[in-house]
């Protein structure tokens, strides 16, 4: 394992405020909402789907909430966004907003595909078989589009969820960690692929391929240019760029999306070396598992037509050669290759998924705090809804053991909080005025909130 690039940690917080910073605590309890319809867009088949989201929210008074998008693997044949739930509810509990996705799925396929004798439909995945290469740069282009669709639709929401449009990533597994990096990355139209512009008809599929559910009805075997690489959904006022992105066991289908300056989004990369799925280094997609595993015992017919691809090990050896004009990244590479000897192993997959997904967290935190995202400066504002006026007044203000919270005789207020720099409810009241006793707390700066009934007003204190 090794933790690269994270130089500027070490000038901005020493390691004690770093194991503390906001958004990476286990603290929250959340709220979900299932299947939010994000967008409807056209499959590899022709056929129009419906794309959905599930939300994942904290509960606490943090009014600007960095938010990131989760993308499911799959081998963009299969997977669903239920298979994001933990990583969701674990980010949640940390106050981010999650958007866990799905993306449009689906791959023409081969024009003959023979089962042997001891292969059996899980084993094998006969959706993988695909007609050419061509599927899975078109492929990787739809999930693209729809991600960047579903980061503009949060960001959409950011009243309604609390979300600071300028603290928003994304993340995801195998497929989708390949859909992640080419949504933070790709962002020129001399960067799409020329598989993604109008090529010939794909093949007719075996009919065999129908016995397994992969072929749709209706189906086209036609393949247009797939058209802008920001997509069609959701276009308008919020562009889908991210602060960092999270890549599990994918990778990168072309190096070169990656621009050689120092503003680019933050990486965080998990691999493994026994992955025989994704060469965690450099190779054909499904290429170990073809050669390795199905050709050695001669169980099942090996994938034809991958691309070659760039895994986490080799991401990261392309970062080192950029030197200063690498991205800020986080790898960590687990070195357990072992050749012919991977074939049943669990490479492909996370080794401990609450350490990951803390580590991805400890840094995508560092970057929204230099953007100054931190909760006892952003909810700091006076007045949440502009509608109700700013008529909270602390006294004394710093102050070491009483501070005297009053509001205006026309404000009609419910309830007095105190909530810690972590977004804690620490001190409650519902009298119109309150000397609050601060000699318990310790030093450092909290949140006095006035509820009403139709909105709140914050106000920073400073104990001393």
């Amino acid at each position: 394992m090794r933790l690269i690039k994270l130089f500027f940690l070490l000038f901005c917080f020493s390691s004690t405020l770093f194991s503390q910073d906001p958004y990476t605590q286990t603290q929250f309890s959340y709220d979900s909402i299932i299947d939010v319809d994000y967008g409807t867009a056209i499959d590899y088949a022709g056929n129009s789907v419906a794309l959905k989201m599930d939300i994942y929210k904290p509960i606490n008074n943090n009014c600007q909430r960095p938010a990131i998008i989760l993308v499911h693997g799959g081998a963009w044949v299969g997977g669903s966004k239920e298979e994001m739930i933990n990583m969701s509810r674990e980010l949640a509990k940390k106050g981010w907003v999650v958007g866990a996705i799905n993306y449009r799925l689906g791959t023409h396929k081969a024009s003959n595909y023979t089962m042997y004798a001891l292969c059996n439909t899980s084993l094998s995945a006969p959706c993988g078989y695909i007609s050419d290469s061509s599927e899975v740069y078109r492929a990787n282009y739809r999930g693209m589009q729809d991600a960047k669709g579903a980061i503009r639709f949060l960001k959409g929401r950011n009243e309604l969820d609390s979300i600071d449009i300028n603290n928003v990533f994304i993340a995801g597994e195998s497929a989708g960690g390949f859909v992640s990096m080419a949504t933070a990355f790709t962002d020129q139209l001399s960067e799409k692929h020329v598989s993604c512009f109008a090529i010939a008809d794909a093949p007719t599929p075996d009919v065999d391929f129908g016995t397994y559910g992969c072929i749709p009805d209706p189906l086209s075997l036609s393949r247009p240019d797939l058209g802008s690489i920001e997509g069609t959904l959701n276009i308008g006022t919020f562009d889908a760029t991210v602060k960092g992105v999270g890549n599990f066991y994918g990778g990168l289908l072309d190096l070169n999306i990656v621009p050689q300056i120092t503003d680019t989004p933050t990486v965080y990369l998990f691999h493994q070396g026994s992955d025989v799925i994704v060469n965690y280094n450099y190779g054909k997609l499904l290429g170990r598992i073809s050669w390795e595993c199905f050709a050695q015992t001669n169980i099942c017919q090996s994938y034809f037509f991958y691309p070659n691809a760039y895994g986490s090990k080799a991401i990261e050896n392309y970062f080192i050669s950029l030197g200063a004009l690498s991205p800020v990244y986080q790898s960590e590479i687990i070195e357990n290759y072992a050749y012919l000897n991977n074939c049943f192993s669990n490479g492909h997959s996370i080794d401990n998924l609450f350490l990951r997904i803390q580590n991805m967290a400890n840094l995508f935190a560092t970057k929204i705090a230099l953007s100054g995202n931190v909760p006892t400066t952003i909810c700091s504002a006076s007045v949440v809804n502009s509608d109700l006026p700013a008529e909270l007044r602390l006294f004394p203000n710093p102050s070491s053991e009483l501070v005297s919270v009053e509001y205006g005789s026309n404000v009609e207020a419910e309830e007095i909080q105190v909530l810690n720099s972590q977004g804690q409810i620490i001190y409650s009241s519902k009298i119109n005025f309150a000397t609050i006793n601060t000699s318990t707390f310790k030093t450092g700066v909290y949140f006095i909130t006035l509820i009403t009934p139709k909105s709140k007003i914050v106000q920073k204190y400073v104990k001393e």
